[in-house]
C-alpha cells in the first residue's frame, strides 16, 4: 500500500497542511523542511504532480531555452539547473536552438507557452525582444543567464565578463606580453562587447595601444577559433600570447596550436575560457578563466521559483557572479 500525505505528516511530527505547503512550494521552518524530506525519503512517499498541478493551476515544469546542447556551458549548466529544479518538485524541459537563426528561438518559445510551462531560464543569444514580450505577456517569469537583455524587465544572472577579461589581461601584460590576441564571440552581445572592454581596460592601464588586427570577434564557435589563429600567426608581427574568451573559441584555437605544433608556451602563451578538461589533459595544463556554472544554474532557479511563487515581484534583478581564473603552465614571463 502506497504512503499518503498523513503518513509522512505522522512521521514528520507536522500537521498535514505543514507537509501540503511545503509540497506545493511554500516556506516552511528549516527543522520542519528536513524532518518532512526525511520521511518522504523514508515513506517513499510519491507526489502526484498532476493532481498537484490541477489544485495549484501549475504545471511545475520549467523551460530551459540555450543556443546549444553540444558546448560545455550548456551542457554543464542544464545539470546544475536540473538538480535544483528537481530539489523543487519541478521537472525541466530542454530546448535548444541555432543562434544565427532567431525564428529557432521563437518557435521554441512559443512550443514552451503552448506547453503552459510556469516559467522559463534562457540565454538569449539573438533571440528576439518581441518573442521575449510574447513570453512575459502570457505571465511566463523569465530569468536570463550568462547575458542579461537591458530591454526587458526580466531577472539574470550574469558574470562580470569586463572583470575577468581584464584579469586574465593583466596577468598577460605582467608576463611581459604586449602584444596579445584576443578572440571572442560576435559584437553587439554584451558578453562579447565586455570582455573587450576588459581586455582594452588592462591595456590602457598598462599604456598599451590596442592593435585591431589582433582582435578577432566572430561567433563562438570552434571553426572561428581556429580561423582566428591563422590570422593571428599569419601576422608579419605575431602576437606572444592569445587569449580565448569561449569554450568552443578555445577548442578551435587548441586544434590550430596542435596542428601547426606550436610549443606552449615557449613560441606562444595561450589562456582559454571555460574548458577544464582541455586544460587538465593539454600539456602543459593550460591557464583558463571559469565560470561558476553551478551557482550560475542555482541562482537563476532560485529568482526563477521566487517569481513563480510570486514571493517577489520587484524590480529586474542581475545578480553578476564573479569568475575565476585558473592558473596552469600555459603562460611564459618574456621581458
Amino acid at each position: 500500500m502506497s504512503s499518503t500525505i498523513k503518513d509522512v505528516a505522522k512521521m514528520a511530527g507536522v500537521s498535514i497542511s505543514t507537509v501540503s505547503k511545503f509540497i506545493n512550494g511554500g516556506n516552511v521552518l528549516e527543522e520542519n523542511r528536513q524532518q518532512i524530506e526525511n520521511a518522504i525519503a523514508a515513506l517513499n512517499y510519491q507526489v502526484n504532480t498532476v493532481a498537484r498541478g490541477m489544485k495549484t493551476r501549475k504545471t511545475m515544469s520549467v523551460g530551459v531555452l540555450i543556443p546549444s546542447l553540444s558546448d560545455y556551458y550548456g551542457v554543464s549548466i542544464l545539470s546544475f539547473i536540473d538538480q535544483e529544479l528537481y530539489a523543487n518538485g519541478y521537472s525541466m524541459i530542454i530546448c535548444d536552438y541555432n543562434q544565427g537563426d532567431p525564428t529557432g528561438a521563437s518557435d521554441k518559445i512559443n512550443f514552451l507557452i503552448n506547453k503552459q510551462i510556469d516559467g522559463i531560464i534562457m540565454q538569449p543569444m539573438n533571440v528576439r525582444q518581441e518573442d521575449i514580450d510574447r513570453a512575459t505577456k502570457a505571465d511566463v517569469p523569465i530569468v536570463f543567464i550568462d547575458m542579461d537583455y537591458p530591454t526587458v524587465s526580466c531577472d539574470s544572472v550574469t558574470i562580470d565578463n569586463v572583470d575577468i577579461a581584464y584579469r586574465i589581461t593583466k596577468h598577460l601584460i605582467d608576463n611581459g606580453h604586449k602584444k596579445i590576441g584576443f578572440i571572442g564571440g560576435t559584437q553587439g552581445f554584451n558578453t562579447t562587447d565586455d570582455r573587450v572592454a576588459g581586455y582594452r581596460k588592462a591595456h590602457d592601464e598598462a599604456g598599451l595601444s590596442v592593435d585591431p588586427e589582433l582582435i578577432y570577434l566572430e561567433n563562438v564557435s570552434e571553426e572561428s577559433g581556429y580561423t582566428a589563429m591563422v590570422r593571428f600567426m599569419q601576422k608579419k608581427d605575431r602576437p606572444t600570447a592569445v587569449f580565448a574568451s569561449g569554450n568552443d573559441l578555445t577548442c578551435g584555437a587548441v586544434m590550430y596550436i596542435n596542428e601547426k605544433k606550436i610549443v606552449i608556451p615557449d613560441e606562444l602563451s595561450f589562456v582559454g575560457f571555460e574548458n577544464q578538461t582541455i586544460a587538465r589533459v593539454y600539456n602543459p595544463t593550460l591557464t583558463i578563466g571559469i565560470q561558476p556554472i553551478r551557482k550560475i544554474g542555482q541562482t537563476a532557479v532560485r529568482l526563477l521559483l521566487e517569481r513563480m511563487k510570486e514571493e517577489y515581484n520587484g524590480d529586474p534583478r542581475n545578480i553578476r557572479l564573479k569568475a575565476v581564473i585558473d592558473f596552469g603552465a600555459s603562460v611564459k614571463k618574456i621581458k
